[in-house]
């Protein structure tokens, strides 16, 4: 009895052609179902998410709804018993921030709305890393392997949205040569459907629901990724020495006076610490210990010149406040977001001055994914509590 067990257990394994018709198998049906009601959720308006633009079932509804089903296809794949309440939970959150989004901003296309459309997609996110990291050992490792594997669906998300875009494009092409004009509710309905089926299908080409994050085999996507992100490093340090040394002495008072301008640097900021989470993904290994000390400076400095840019950008967003008559909804989630990401610079920077030499690496991925803990806590306030405010 126990050799048949295992004999079924190892005919399921995502090596196997059973466990490869399980899991793409799960992946093609949800997705398809994403795609369905992502086609209902679309009315008659156009599937961006944008409040106002949108159909409030679909802006409100499009980020929930696919981490519900990137959980149903983790939980199909992978049915176990010890993780199932974490899918459960990991679904019940996102259910209930949509739930609580609809019914404070339904019918708002104010800055509220806008904000809930900007943070709801990261707390529907941060529940499915939950789902995967939490009540295994040592969860910073695993939640830091979801941050990147996340980064990897994502460009795979654009990659299959890129085919579906040429795709379509040729098929209208094709349609306009033979005469034939489909209607544009056809249209919003077809888009709709695309962009819902992309999500579980990107998950399913990323990852392997059979492992822990952690415990992933690295990818071609993965190398590619963190090759373009090392390129990416000199250009970033280069535009933050531009920014810290010259434009904010030159333009000091910009970022005061001028909203865009600090919009600017706040995207940067998070840009950056989206870039520092990429390239410190490398494995370590005694041929890599030089470019790693280079890794390990380059880092500090942009993490530094970031932490500077900070400084800045929330003495600015302080003095908007006392100047410009108290808090709105934007300065509230501007003041909160600078605030966050200062501790999360800081931290980082202590931590990896503070960490040896040897152990550096896996040390300052920790300390990323814990300090995460802080966005995740700050976009959560934004969606379920700035409203009541």
């Amino acid at each position: 009895m126990l050799m048949q067990d295992r004999v079924e257990e190892i005919s399921a394994e995502p090596g196997t052609l059973e466990g490869l018709y399980r899991h793409w198998g799960a992946a093609l049906a949800i997705s398809l179902g994403c795609g369905a009601l992502f086609a209902l959720f679309v009315g008659d308006k156009v599937p961006v998410p944008v409040p106002g633009v949108a159909n409030p079932l679909f802006w409100i509804g499009w980020a929930p709804l696919a981490a519900v089903g990137i959980v149903v296809f983790l939980a199909v794949v992978a049915p176990e018993s010890n993780r199932l309440r974490w899918y459960g939970g990991a679904a019940a959150i996102a259910i209930v921030a949509a739930l609580s989004s609809a019914l404070m901003a339904w019918d708002r296309t104010d800055h509220v709305a806008t904000l809930i459309a900007l943070h709801l997609p990261f707390v529907a996110w941060a529940a499915v890393g939950a789902s995967v990291t939490m009540g295994r050992p040592d969860r910073a490792r695993h939640f830091y392997a979801f941050i990147v594997r996340s980064m990897e669906a994502l460009v795979t998300s654009g990659i299959y949205l890129g085919a579906g875009i040429g795709f379509g494009g040729l098929t209208l092409g094709i349609f306009a040569v033979l005469g034939l004009e489909l209607p544009e509710s056809a249209l919003r309905v077809a888009l709709a459907f695309g962009i819902g089926v992309i999500p579980v299908l990107a998950v399913a080409s990323v990852y392997d629901p059979t492992c822990a994050p952690a415990e992933q085999n690295l990818s071609g996507l993965a190398r590619i990724l963190r090759i373009v992100t090392w390129l990416m490093l000199p250009v970033a340090l280069g535009v933050l020495t531009l920014y810290v040394f010259w434009f904010i002495p030159a333009y000091f008072w910009r970022a005061f006076n001028e909203r865009e301008v600090l919009i600017v640097y706040n995207a940067t900021i998070m840009a950056i610490l989206a870039l520092l989470a990429a390239t410190v993904s490398s494995g370590s290994g005694h041929r890599r210990r030089q470019g790693e000390r280079v890794l390990r400076r380059a880092v500090r400095s942009l993490s530094t010149l970031t932490l500077l840019l900070n400084v800045y950008a929330l003495a600015a967003i302080v003095s908007r406040i006392v100047q410009y008559g108290g808090l709105t909804p934007n300065r509230h989630a501007v003041l909160g977001w600078n605030i966050v990401t200062l501790l999360m610079l800081a931290f980082l920077l202590v931590r990896s001055w503070s960490s040896e030499s040897d152990e550096w690496l896996p040390e300052f991925r920790a300390s990323l994914a814990r300090a995460m803990v802080l966005a995740v806590g700050w976009a959560s306030w934004v969606v379920l509590g700035l409203p009541l405010f």
